[in-house]
C-alpha cells in the first residue's frame, strides 16, 4: 500500500506540473506577417502574354479613380477609369512624370493626384535627381514588364532589368515609328496598349533600323 500511495502521489505531482506550465516546451513557430501593398506584380501566362496582377486596397480605389480621370483629361490613356491600378494606369502616370521632368514612380496616389489637379509645371531635366528615370520598385517593374513585351514583339530593348536604357528608348521609338505614331521613346499607357494588342494578335513587327 505504501508503494502504491507513493506512485499515485508522484503521478499527481507530474500532472500538476504540466498544467502549471513548469515543463519547458519548444517555442512556437513565429509567423511573419506581410503588410498589404498597393500596386502590382508582373506575371506571364503560359503562352507568354502580358499580364498584371493588381492588388489595390478599397481605400485607395477612389484616389486611383481620380488619378485616372485626370490622366485621361490630359490625354495620357490610363485605361478604364475603374479605380484599379493596372499596368496601363501605372504606365500613364510614368508618362506624365516623364513629361514634367519628374523621377518616375508610377504611383497613382494622393501626391500624384495633387500634381495633376494643381499642375506641376515643367521642370528642367537636370533640375531634379533621377528625372525621367525609374525611381521606385513600381516604376522598375513597369519598365521591366514593358522591356519583356518589347522583346517578345521583336524589338530589342537591351537587358530587361527595369532600367531606362538607351536601347529601351530606341526600341520604343522603333515601335512607335512602325505603328505610325509620334516618337516619344518613353513608357506610356498608349505603349502598353500597343504591346498588348501586338501580343494578343501574335503579330511581330520587327524594325529594320
Amino acid at each position: 500500500m505504501a508503494v502504491f500511495g507513493a506512485l499515485t502521489l508522484a503521478l499527481l505531482i507530474n500532472l500538476t506540473s504540466f498544467q502549471h506550465g513548469t515543463r519547458e516546451l519548444a517555442p512556437a513557430p513565429t509567423a511573419t506577417m506581410l503588410a498589404p501593398t498597393v500596386g502590382f506584380a508582373p506575371a506571364e501566362t503560359e503562352d507568354g502574354g502580358l499580364v498584371i496582377l493588381n492588388s489595390s486596397t478599397p481605400q485607395a480605389s477612389r484616389t486611383i479613380m481620380e488619378v485616372q480621370r485626370e490622366l485621361s483629361t490630359f490625354g495620357y490613356q490610363p485605361g478604364p477609369i475603374d479605380g484599379t491600378a493596372s499596368l496601363m494606369t501605372h504606365a500613364a502616370v510614368m508618362a506624365f512624370e516623364y513629361d514634367n521632368g519628374l523621377p518616375l514612380t508610377a504611383a497613382a496616389d494622393d501626391v500624384q493626384l495633387q500634381r495633376l489637379l494643381l499642375g506641376t509645371g515643367r521642370f528642367s531635366r537636370s533640375s531634379m535627381e533621377n528625372a525621367g528615370l525609374p525611381a521606385s520598385i513600381e516604376a522598375k517593374r513597369v519598365m521591366q514588364t514593358v522591356q519583356q513585351s518589347l522583346k517578345r514583339s521583336g524589338y530589342d530593348p537591351g537587358t530587361a532589368d527595369g532600367t531606362y536604357s538607351p536601347e529601351t528608348e530606341r526600341a520604343i521609338r522603333n515601335l512607335e515609328t512602325d505603328s505610325n505614331l509620334p516618337e516619344t521613346g518613353r513608357v506610356s499607357g498608349r505603349l502598353v496598349e500597343m504591346l498588348t494588342a501586338l501580343e494578343s494578335r501574335g503579330k511581330l513587327k520587327v524594325s529594320r533600323r
